[in-house]
């Protein structure tokens, strides 16, 4: 079968089938009046024995290069001028001692310092271990809170509202009181996420029940925004407000109790 050319595309529809077969051209001899204005050029042939016995390749290497001024391989004949290498005895034995990396021996004899020495040592494994170690930590998010910077009172909170009798979670944020326009006071939680995204932003009224609960709540009820229930989004729900300690509730309670009652 013909061998396939690269402007076929081989398919599974003719991956059988045989290639058309091409006829061999022929050759034919150049005359000798083409031949007289082409350039022939002829390689000279490098006498091997003549290099050996001058060094040849290896005599820039003095690691193996004997005392009498000649390479160690002789031609590659019997090795009888080898070199034997510095701290090696009989092949298999290291020399007890050791030469100092600076000596002209080491430098003239790489192998027998790498056998005797050993490798040097790598100055990228510890930082590359310390790399891969650091590594292994999650990076902790960084959250940039949200400043309100006319807020009479801001303190860090957990936001809860009650549902089918049980307080459920909204989120973790910060609660701001702030005096707006017509002397009202606006009460608003945002979350701590680098949006800020508003848990609830109601204002106080006269008639907005406040109570102190347990260790460090205060309880309100009112109708939140934004909706937490999107089926009643006028339903009155209790909102439950926990700060880190006690005074932070006692404050939080008292601020709100005294700006109700001038509204």
């Amino acid at each position: 079968m013909a061998k396939r050319t690269a402007d076929k595309e081989l398919t599974d529809r003719n991956w059988d089938q045989e290639e058309e077969s091409e006829e061999a051209g022929t050759f034919s001899v150049a005359s000798e009046d083409v031949l007289k204005n082409r350039a022939i050029k002829k390689a000279k042939r490098r006498n091997l024995l003549a290099e050996s016995e001058g060094g040849g390749i290896f005599k820039g290497f003095s690691g193996l290069v004997s005392s009498t001024g000649s390479t160690g391989f002789g031609g590659f004949g019997n090795g009888s001028g080898f070199k034997p290498l510095h701290g090696l005895n009989n092949g298999n034995n290291l020399s007890s001692s050791k030469s100092s990396p600076s000596s002209a021996t080491d430098v003239n004899n790489p192998i027998g310092s790498f056998l005797s020495n050993g490798p040097p040592p790598n100055p990228l494994a510890k930082g590359e271990i310390d790399e891969n170690e650091e590594s292994e930590e999650p990076p902790e998010p960084v959250v940039n809170e949200i400043k309100e910077e006319d807020a009479i009172f801001s303190k860090k909170c957990k936001m809860f509202y009650k549902k089918d009798g049980d307080f459920k979670d909204k989120g973790v944020g910060t609660i701001h009181l702030k005096p707006v326009a017509d002397q009202k006071i606006q009460l608003l939680v945002r979350a701590d996420t680098n949006l800020g995204n508003i848990l609830l932003n109601i204002m106080l009224h006269p008639s907005l029940p406040c109570t102190r609960t347990g260790k460090n709540n205060i309880l309100i009820v009112c109708v939140p925004n934004p909706p937490i229930d999107e089926k009643s989004p006028d339903t009155a729900l209790p909102i439950l407000i926990r700060v880190k300690t006690t005074r932070d509730a006692d404050e939080l309670h008292k601020i709100i109790t005294e700006k109700k009652a001038v509204l």
